[in-house]
């Protein structure tokens, strides 16, 4: 997590984190019920990386009163070499866990050298084979992969404004030679993020044959809005040009399920966080009951730049309690309005 948006704030490392790999099945006892039949299971939420993050899984069900039936989680971009160690390492945390997973897959790594070009010419499919092995040997084949999302941040390394035309070709190629993998089934999700950008998204939308989902990351933040108006700050969070209405009217347009992998309201380093903000959590929940959308992934997380954690402490009391309300075990068969 770089900029505006803390998709990249996780760097996920195999170290002691295989270690907690050991704990998870005893943190598992005495868990609430996942949301079953009849229950809405789209409710995700990102917890730390891989075997950091599986057992923090369970403590937010505890809290919430039920289980998430997605996991939010993302592969390293430091080097190629991390990028598949971290493949491995997640597939692995991930494997024979109820949870649906949800990835974030770089498109090119921070290594100062890689180049969108290139990518789209072939010189780093090797690297993608292995990512896809990886998930499907460890029966991941059907992951949604958020590949090269936020392409539209200026921090990211596949900033999709340095060669629009190459960064769809290389899209395209990725999808192509994952797809490509014995037994995969995985669904490829195009993720902007909810900010003014380095480039509008559709001019980089790569194509409905090798699109699957779309998605968007949407943080409670404005540099425009006072703190203390959350209605502003949410209907500028609709209205904005790449915003919650251009969003739901482009998904309908290409006839795509949305997502919502990252949302979350807190404190962001620098101010322009919205802070404690029930309404935020509130109107989200009505936006995300909408049938359309696959799922939508909590960052209930304390990242330095973005903090939303929610489940631990009274950090955020307000936004905390209408959480609970909204997507806790008596509001998950509740009908939303998501017209708001």
């Amino acid at each position: 997590m770089c900029g505006r948006g803390p998709a990249a704030a996780h760097r996920p490392s195999p170290r002691a984190g295989r270690w907690a790999a050991v704990l998870f099945f005893a943190c598992t006892l005495a868990l609430p019920a996942a949301a079953g039949s009849g229950a809405d299971n789209r409710l995700g939420v990102y917890k730390g990386a891989g075997c950091d993050g599986r057992p923090r899984i369970a403590e937010f069900g505890r809290w919430l009163g039920r289980m998430p039936g997605w996991a939010v989680d993302f592969l390293a971009d430091t080097s190629w070499t991390e990028i598949r160690n971290t493949a491995e390492w997640i597939a692995g945390c991930w494997r024979g866990t109820p949870y649906r997973l949800s990835l974030a897959v770089p498109m090119l790594p921070k290594d100062g050298r890689s180049t969108l070009e290139a990518g789209a010419e072939g010189a780093y499919d090797s690297h993608f084979r292995h990512i896809a092995r990886a998930l499907v040997a460890n029966g991941r084949a059907d992951a949604v992969l958020r590949l090269g999302w936020e392409f539209n941040g200026e921090w990211s390394a596949w900033n999709a404004a340095k060669d629009p035309e190459a960064f769809i070709r290389f899209w395209r190629r990725i999808v192509q030679v994952m797809r490509a993998q014995p037994g995969a089934a995985f669904r490829f999700e195009w993720t902007p993020g909810l900010f003014r950008g380095t480039v509008h998204p559709e001019r980089v939308y790569p194509g409905d044959d090798v699109v699957d989902v779309i998605g968007l990351t949407v943080y409670n933040q404005s540099w425009t809005v006072p703190l203390s108006d959350a209605e502003g700050r949410w209907r500028e969070l609709r209205t904005q040009r790449s915003g919650l209405d251009w969003h739901r009217r482009f998904a309908a347009e290409h006839g795509k399920p949305r997502a919502f992998p990252e949302w979350g309201t807190g404190v962001r380093t620098g101010g322009g966080g919205g802070g404690d903000d029930p309404l935020f959590i509130a109107r989200m929940a009505d936006w995300v009951s909408a049938p359309d959308v696959l799922y939508y992934g909590y960052w209930d997380f304390p990242a330095p730049d973005y903090n939303a954690l929610l489940s631990a402490g009274d950090r955020l009391p307000r936004a905390a309690q209408a959480f609970r309300e909204r997507f806790g075990p008596a509001a998950a068969t509740r009908p939303g309005d998501n017209a708001r």
